[in-house]
């Protein structure tokens, strides 16, 4: 049941506002608690989880009923306040308009104005309730979107003698899935394929166009082509025709990706990027950013990727990512290739894994946060 505490260390004006609201009250279902001390009523609400409005008097001993409303606001952010009083001290209403008060009603009250504003108080009482219960129906379906996008993204990551893969994958907190893809896959010839993507946005339109690239991907693709041998630069220009005949209806939906071949018997990466961003190649001490400009899927119909190839060595560390990881701010920038390759060095000095090294690119941007989904795959030759 609902509850409106009212708090006035006059026994008199509670029975007064009692007997004004009870009719109002006793038809909504709602019960009415009398406190004449601010400090117990305070403490009451620690137990009273209905109570969805506080109607305080302004001048008590024991507390103010500004500062009353200031300590509720600050702890139940969701009761709704009104500040009675027969005071007109400029100072202590604006402290309590800067509480958050919902009203302020002088004294003596009018019966009619009274119950005007506690009935929008009560109505903005039950839209705060029907918004609450739609975000968490909400919440609850992007938590079912993000663990259906975890259990089609994952792939059993191949077991090899010749390099160690490992990936973590993050989506934005409150949205639970989002648009990063990846993919290891072992090919028959002993070579591995290694995808990353990128589409733009969040959420679940991001995470359902990354289950149609899992979908299409290795059964219209790879199954086909992988014993005649893979070429990354050939991989993403089907992939552009196919994923623009999916987004037809999106022209402006636009995906970042790029496509290794992992040769270990010729010690030797191909690769064709489409937009992502840098990938880096850490051997010994040294960094080198990898990239090879290329549109991003779904910009133009015949895009012009190509392939270009790099050496590797044993102990030699490769690591993709998508670009939330380098993003230090909202709306500022991103970490420069140094910034990057240096933050990257330092972390396989360490031996760190996928997930410690995000997090030590959390603590180095600006707010501490991301505000970006975030994939990082390292390969390590062995």
């Amino acid at each position: 049941m609902k509850k409106i505490m009212l708090v006035d260390d006059e026994a008199s004006i509670l029975n007064s506002l009692k007997r004004e609201l009870y009719d109002w009250c006793n038809e909504k279902k709602i019960e009415i608690i009398k406190f004449t001390n601010p400090i117990e009523a305070l403490e009451t609400l620690k137990l009273e989880k209905e109570v969805f409005l506080v109607i305080s008097d302004l001048r008590m001993p024991e507390m103010l009923g500004s500062d009353l409303l200031l300590k509720i606001q600050a702890k139940y952010p969701d009761i709704i306040t009104i500040l009675l009083t027969g005071y007109s001290e400029i100072d202590e209403i604006m402290k309590a308009v800067k509480a958050g008060i919902f009203a302020y009603i002088l004294k003596p009250w009018d019966e009619k104005y009274l119950l005007t504003e506690i009935g929008k108080a009560y109505e903005l009482s039950m839209l705060k309730e029907e918004k609450g219960k739609y975000i968490k129906m909400l919440e609850e379906e992007l938590k079912w979107g993000g663990e259906l996008q975890k259990k089609i993204l994952k792939r059993e990551i191949p077991e090899s003698k010749t390099i160690t893969v490992k990936v973590e994958y993050q989506p934005l907190p409150m949205l639970y899935c989002g648009g990063d893809y990846y993919d290891i896959i072992s090919l028959p010839n002993g070579n591995y394929l290694v995808l990353l993507g990128d589409v733009a946005g969040h959420g679940l339109k991001a995470a359902f166009i990354t289950t149609i690239l899992k979908t299409i991907i290795y059964s219209e693709y790879v199954r086909k082509n992988q014993d005649t041998g893979i070429s990354p630069a050939d991989f993403l220009k089907w992939l552009n025709k196919r994923i623009s005949q999916e987004l037809s209806q999106f022209p402006d939906m636009l995906i970042t990706f790029v496509a290794l071949v992992i040769n270990p018997k010729e010690k030797k990466i191909t690769f064709s990027n489409a937009g992502q961003s840098h990938f880096y190649l850490i051997r010994g001490s040294k960094v080198h950013p990898i990239h090879d400009e290329g549109l991003c899927l779904n910009i133009t119909e015949e895009p012009d990727y190509k392939n270009k190839s790099f050496t590797i060595k044993k102990d030699d560390n490769v690591y993709m990512f998508t670009d939330g990881l380098i993003e230090v701010g909202e709306n500022k920038g991103n970490l420069t290739k140094e910034q990057t390759g240096k933050l990257l060095l330092q972390e396989t000095e360490r031996g760190s894994s996928p997930k410690e090294i995000i997090e030590a690119f959390r603590k180095i941007s600006t707010e501490g946060v991301f505000y970006d989904d975030i994939t990082l795959l390292s390969v390590r030759i062995n």
